[in-house]
């Protein structure tokens, strides 16, 4: 029986972990890499005697025990978003939900360094909380209102946004709702009963910063189109935008290291806005965001610096 230094919980074709994995392989590291995806193939033991963790993999047993666990790196967001309206076999609700709860029984590895922890994940997923916190280790926010109402604007525009991500299954294909951006009438005149809505200032001209931070380290790109910001949510023509690593302020990259550490979090992918005043504004941060995409363009060593976080822990 193997024991285990460092535990990843991912998928199996999650090839952000693989990076990770990678470099656990190239520091020697205890590792064991578990996708949510093959669980029915593990076989699986916790009892309440010492609370180890047991796991076989074919012909391998590995043992997670308090004692020598290190790290989890756990990658996958705590809300369920269904993307497939069709209605599941009971076979795969309890597959689903059981192992969710499985997973998430996990913590009771309390002495490891998660990367990032499913119960303050969980809390910093919610946009408006993101937001107050933000707020409170000084970023500047946009003016932002969370309503199903027909709101006084005196703006001209504002960029309207669902308040979660949000996921459809249309004509046996999956939609995705970006960021958009109204006129003022538009949104007064909406039929917006139905569900809440994000309605925040619009900051133009503006160039969007993507922040990646990793424990104490800040990793900045900008998203340019010919060298100038994107008035549009970039994700709509990503394949027409520039990345670019680029440095912080210091006093910028701080907060953004504070954020993080005030949500709990040892990870965040955090959006920036950039104005033509050099001010920077804090729009929000995704505790699993993805990061590969930065690799492949900037070089940045992101995968490093997780792996250096996982295996160094004292």
């Amino acid at each position: 029986m193997k024991l285990v230094d460092v535990l990843v919980i991912s998928d199996k074709y999650d090839f952000t972990t693989d990076f990770v994995c990678l470099e656990l392989e190239k520091r020697k590291a205890n590792y064991l890499r578990i996708n949510r995806d093959e669980f029915h193939t593990y076989k699986i033991h916790i009892d309440t005697s010492n609370f180890d963790f047991s796991v076989t993999m074919g012909k391998l047993e590995y043992l997670i025990s308090n004692k020598a666990l290190k790290s989890v790196y756990y990658r996958a967001p705590i809300f369920l978003r269904e993307t497939n309206q069709v209605e599941s076999s009971v076979e795969e609700q309890l597959y689903n939900e059981q192992w969710m709860s499985f997973v998430r029984n996990l913590l009771i590895f309390e002495d490891a360094l998660w990367l990032n922890n499913p119960e303050k994940t969980y809390k910093a997923e919610n946009k408006i909380v993101q937001l107050k916190y933000a707020k409170r280790v000084g970023f500047n926010i946009p003016y932002t209102i969370v309503t199903n109402g027909n709101p006084d604007l005196t703006n001209e525009k504002y960029v309207v946004k669902s308040l979660d991500t949000a996921f459809f299954k249309i004509n046996g294909k999956e939609g995705f709702v970006y960021s958009n951006i109204f006129q003022k009438e538009k949104i007064q005149n909406a039929s917006l009963e139905l569900a809440p809505v994000t309605i925040q200032e619009f900051v133009n001209p503006k160039i969007d910063i993507r922040v990646t931070v990793v424990g104490d380290e800040v990793f900045a790109t900008s998203i340019t189109s010919q060298g100038n910001g994107v008035e549009i949510d970039w994700r709509i023509v990503k394949d027409e935008v520039d990345f670019t690593a680029v440095y912080l302020p210091d006093y910028i990259e701080e907060k953004c290291i504070r954020l993080v550490k005030e949500l709990g979090l040892k990870f965040g992918a955090i959006d920036l806005l950039k104005t033509e005043t050099n001010e920077f504004v804090f729009l929000e941060i995704n505790p699993t965001g993805e990061w590969a995409w930065l690799v492949h363009t900037t070089g940045q060593l992101i995968p490093q610096s997780i792996a250096d976080l996982l295996v160094s822990k004292s």
